[in-house]
């Protein structure tokens, strides 16, 4: 079967890899939504272990997309979208839906964003990226990585080799699994004073923060969270970024 370099698909072969992702997907009743299932490695496996459970795939490549619709028929539901322009409820009308997703690198970032925006219908997941850019999500800091954070508990499961891919892509990837959190606030508004307190990383988050709160309120908040006032943001933990968030904010903004 044909690869598109510009959707840099590369396929996982590696049959322990793909049992290992599987694995983590939990015995429950929602629906699993997997994202790009290319040649359906993974795909073929949770229809093995989850038999009748629903199963929705969205694959942008309309030819792979006909494949798995002509060799997997009825069992599986085909969405032939970019998921990033999808709504993830219509995607999954109903309680939740836990995601499965071997995530190409070149839309890591955006795909993370739909997630984070979308998070409310996630009952959990387990995704495989670029392992750099998995750890970054897990122990870095950024506006990306701390909202991630914020709304689901981050576990790492394997780092996965590039022989496990075909053709082998020139970096090792891991895998994680997402546990939903609740933080009480909207992603989107959260996201947004994230990248405010971190677009400039050599200054300070005061300093970020200055031309969008009255100096006097944002020095009182840093105060009342014993954030020094020349404290980068990259220094500053989750948690206080989201007090601080949640107190500058006001009700109805959040």
């Amino acid at each position: 079967m044909r690869r598109s370099a510009p959707l840099g698909q590369n396929f996982l072969v590696n049959e322990g890899v793909a049992q290992r992702i599987v694995d983590q997907v939990p015995a429950t009743d929602e629906p699993v939504i997997e994202i790009g299932p290319g040649r359906g490695m993974l795909t073929r496996r949770l229809l093995e272990r989850f038999p009748g459970r629903r199963l929705i795939v969205v694959e942008k490549d309309a030819h792979l997309a006909a494949q798995l619709r002509l060799e997997l028929k009825d069992d599986i539901q085909v969405i032939c979208r970019d998921v990033r322009e999808c709504r993830a409820a219509d995607i999954s009308p109903g309680a939740g839906a836990y995601l499965v997703g071997n995530i190409p690198y070149l839309i890591s970032t955006p795909l993370m964003e739909w997630i984070l925006f979308s998070h409310e219908v996630w009952t959990g997941g387990v995704m495989m990226t670029q392992d750099e850019f998995a750890r970054r999500l897990l122990q870095g800091s950024g506006p990306l990585s701390t909202a991630i954070r914020t709304f689901f508990t981050l576990t790492p499961v394997m780092r996965v080799s590039p022989g496990s891919f075909n053709p082998p892509p020139a970096v090792y990837s891991r895998i994680f699994s997402l546990a939903p959190r609740e933080p009480g606030v909207n992603a989107r508004n959260y996201h947004a004073f994230l990248k405010r307190c971190f677009i400039h990383p050599r200054r300070s988050l005061r300093n970020n923060l200055r031309n969008h709160f009255p100096p006097s309120i944002l020095d009182n908040m840093l105060e009342q969270l014993d954030i020094p006032a020349d404290t980068r943001a990259e220094a500053v933990a989750d948690p206080d970024l989201l007090a601080l968030f949640t107190r500058l904010l006001p009700p109805g903004d959040g």
